[in-house]
């Protein structure tokens, strides 16, 4: 783990945390200096204790939940993560396939710089288009309703193309997640689109993973996520669950996987356009579906108009 103890050094678990602080602060419609005054701390505390900066000490989180008027579950889940291992490895449950609805997820997406992701099976949820979404979650068994459109929406907001920040923003996608069959074309097709067109933005940059050229021994999807003012973080999916590793040794595991990707992945300009070259064959294939079902119908309804 990274050896350094000042009291300024961040970890993602005092970030979640100091969100959830400031969240029920503002909830209760305090500013940083009611807070002060009421807990008799500088204004200084508060502005680190929210922002992650420092550890708090023992029963101080408590009692700023209690002036911050907390509700009983908050005080006891928020109680249980400061008690929690600040040891360099996080784990949070999640919606199967879902990690979204995460916070250190949110918090991730929102305040790094610039990240880098692999998915080992698929597009990487950053990237996804609304029926590819639809159609992954209800691979993992979510049923369609009110929950389903409001985690699509959840996702749809991630886009690299909305976030403020400078980037870049570099994804690995295996060439196997547009197969040449695939079992729904229309929605490989809007996804191919899709990406073409971000594949355009500087700042976002999309490399195709050959079949021969994937890391055998890279089974699952990771993200390591980079910040100027915080450690790396690597955010590791597995189905149900999330792992978010900050050990210097771990970053480095993931950050060498990188290298080998980079080394057998297509460039950008090469990726592009296969990519390009994918979506005029699924555009060709969707043609041929549609002459072929026209076809259908036509030779039904002169079987009708002959019986």
């Amino acid at each position: 783990m990274n050896t350094r103890k000042d009291k300024y050094f961040s970890t993602v678990k005092r970030r979640e945390l100091g969100f959830e602080l400031r969240r029920i602060r503002e909830r209760s419609g305090y500013l940083a200096f009611n807070m002060s005054t009421m807990l008799g701390w500088n204004a200084s505390s508060i502005s680190r204790l929210e922002n992650g900066l420092c550890k708090a000490q023992d029963g101080r989180v408590a009692l700023y939940l209690a002036r911050a008027k907390a509700t009983t579950d908050e005080l006891d889940r928020l109680i249980a993560l400061d008690r929690s291992p600040d040891d360099g490895y996080q784990v949070r449950p999640h919606p199967t396939g879902f990690p979204d609805a995460l916070l250190l997820i949110a918090m991730l997406d929102a305040e790094s710089s610039s990240f880098t992701t692999y998915d080992a099976t698929g597009v990487p949820r950053h990237l996804q288009v609304e029926p590819y979404i639809r159609a992954a979650l209800a691979h993992h068994g979510h049923m369609d309703g009110p929950v389903l459109d409001a985690a699509i929406q959840d996702r749809l907001t991630r886009q690299p193309s909305d976030s403020r920040k400078p980037g870049p923003f570099t994804f690995y996608i295996p060439e196997a997640a547009f197969p040449r069959k695939p079992e729904n074309p229309a929605v490989i097709h809007e996804q191919l689109v899709h990406l073409v067109l971000l594949s355009s933005f500087p700042r976002c940059h999309l490399h195709l993973v050959p079949a021969a050229a994937v890391v055998a021994d890279l089974s699952s999807g990771f993200t390591v996520y980079r910040h100027d003012e915080h450690p790396p973080v690597v955010h590791h999916q597995h189905p149900t669950a999330s792992v978010f590793l900050e050990n210097a040794h771990d970053v480095a595991y993931y950050e060498s996987h990188l290298e080998r990707l980079a080394k057998r992945a297509l460039d950008r300009q090469k990726s592009r356009e296969l990519l390009c070259r994918k979506l005029a064959d699924m555009e060709r294939r969707l043609e041929h579906d549609r002459h072929e079902k026209a076809q259908r119908g036509n030779g039904a309804l002169q079987d009708r108009v002959t019986a």
